[in-house]
């Protein structure tokens, strides 16, 4: 019989790297230090409880995944969606996200719209939860200009006198409460601005209640694996932890070609 140490050595292959592509702007080359093998089980141990390890890999997760879904996919909006505290509980994120998701489930019936989304919480000073996020194929004529007789936030007026488009979604507001959106002039900054908002403090609040630190739709686009293997030599690093290294690369500036020339497979 193996020992356990003779397992997790079959188990876990050491310094693997792959190469993804990110729509058709970005590659990404993640060097792992160590990852788990197929079809190999090891001994069972009791999961741990939420410490701050776990709170670190479940952000890291995350925030990867929004930079995935991000880069993956054509976003045409930046919204910021609130609650009306006469509508609902603005305390309750998980009811939250599933009014909200079932609303746009029945919007899609309606109207025919595939209409995609990946949000972000966030706290209010009081507690109180509101999303930013990513949003693409709404329903034609649903967003609208704003009311400018009526009283707007200073955000919105200045948006308004700078001549910088901002609308009003008039069917989310009647249901749920305040949403500004925004026409998106660059998808990999938006990207990187909502992924901003994953943070130690949301993940500590969302592991308490059960909710999540984002939310996607389905049927996102993700990155496509190119290829697995050791590298043949060194390459700049952007980023690098304990578990891995990353390195992105621009599709305008790289060949495909010459990042796969980089692998040795396994």
């Amino acid at each position: 019989m193996l020992s356990p140490g003779s397992l997790r050595g079959r188990a876990y292959i050491p310094n693997v790297a792959t190469l993804k592509r990110y729509g058709d702007s970005r590659y990404k080359i993640a060097q792992m230090r160590v990852i788990r093998a197929a079809g190999v089980e090891l001994p069972y141990t009791e999961k741990c409880t939420v410490n701050d390890s776990k709170l670190y890999n479940n952000i890291a997760r995350a925030r990867s995944k929004v930079m995935e879904y991000g880069y993956c996919n054509q976003w045409e909006y930046f919204a910021t969606f609130t609650l009306n505290k006469d509508m609902h509980d603005r305390y309750d994120l998980p009811a939250f996200h599933r009014h909200f998701a079932q609303w746009l489930r029945d919007l899609r019936k309606s109207t025919g719209a595939q209409i995609a989304y990946l949000l972000i919480p966030e706290q209010h000073m009081d507690g109180a939860w509101h999303m930013h996020g990513l949003l693409s194929g709404l329903p034609e004529g649903h967003l609208q200009p704003f009311d400018t007789s009526k009283k707007l936030t200073p955000y919105i007026v200045k948006k308004i006198r700078s001549g910088q488009p901002i609308y009003n979604w008039p069917a989310y507001a009647a249901k749920f409460g305040f949403v500004t959106v925004e026409p998106i002039r660059d998808k990999d900054r938006a990207t990187s601005y909502i992924t901003k908002y994953i943070t130690k403090d949301l993940a500590r609040c969302v592991t308490k209640m059960g909710a999540h630190l984002f939310y996607a739709s389905r049927g996102l686009e993700t990155a496509q694996e190119l290829a697995r293997g050791t590298l043949k030599a060194p390459i700049p690093i952007d980023y690098e932890n304990e578990h891995c290294a990353v390195t992105w690369f621009d599709a305008d500036a790289v060949e495909e070609t010459a990042l796969r020339a980089l692998f040795t497979a396994l």
